[in-house]
C-alpha cells in the first residue's frame, strides 16, 4: 500500500499549527529546501500534498514548474502567511478573476 505524505513548509509560527495537526513540517524553509523536497518527492515517486507559504510560491523554481505542470502523485497548494491571511488570493482565484472581489 503507497502512502501520502503531508508536508507543509513556511515560517516557523505557520509550522506550529500545521505540526499540532500533525502534518510533516520544515520551518523556515526557503526556496532551496522546498526544491530539494520536490526534487526528492519526484525521485522517489512518492505521492504528496505540499502545503507552501505564499512566499515560497512567489518565486518558482523548475521542480516547483514540473510538479505544478504534470499534476498526479504531488500536489502543491499554497498557504497565506499569517499576517497576510486576509490579503491572500491563490493561484485558482488569479486564474477565474476573483482577485480582489468581496467573497
Amino acid at each position: 500500500m503507497s502512502t501520502t505524505r503531508i508536508i507543509a513548509l513556511g515560517s516557523a509560527p505557520l509550522m506550529d499549527g500545521f505540526r499540532l495537526a500533525g502534518v510533516e513540517v520544515v520551518p523556515n524553509a526557503g526556496a532551496d529546501e522546498l526544491e530539494a523536497l520536490l526534487k526528492a518527492l519526484v525521485t522517489n515517486k512518492e505521492k504528496a500534498l505540499v502545503l507552501i507559504e505564499s512566499s515560497l510560491a512567489d518565486a518558482p523554481g523548475p521542480w516547483l514548474a514540473r510538479v505544478r505542470s504534470e499534476g498526479g502523485r504531488i500536489v502543491v497548494v499554497q498557504v497565506p502567511s499569517l499576517a497576510g491571511a486576509g490579503e491572500f488570493h491563490s493561484d485558482v482565484d488569479r486564474l477565474i478573476g476573483l482577485q480582489g472581489e468581496a467573497a
